[in-house]
């Protein structure tokens, strides 16, 4: 009896999360992509970042930029909020020349 009750949870919990995963696997598929212009900057714990002119700060996901620290570019991806940090997901990126 106790062995059913454990499994019911179990699976019960195992559904729970891939209802999460696939509900934000598919709000992520939705997402715009959105194209953003700041100077590549080495952020905390030697990550990239690129600070817009408004002073924005996002942390670059999804591409190497070490090459382009101190370069304007144009970026193309998805973004994200978190509680304390912006991102970008990079899908393209190109330098600027100002």
């Amino acid at each position: 009896m106790r062995k059913k009750i454990i499994f019911r949870s179990a699976m019960a919990l195992l559904i729970a999360v891939g209802l999460l995963i696939a509900t934000g696997v598919m709000a992520a598929e939705k997402a715009t992509p959105e194209t953003i212009k700041g100077m590549v900057e080495q952020g905390n714990k030697g990550t990239a970042v690129i600070k817009t002119d408004d002073g924005q700060t996002f942390l670059i996901l999804g591409q190497n930029m070490a090459t382009m620290i101190g370069k304007t570019v144009k970026v193309t991806g998805t973004l994200s909020k978190g509680k304390t940090t912006r991102s970008i997901i990079v899908t393209s990126f190109e330098e600027v020349q100002d």
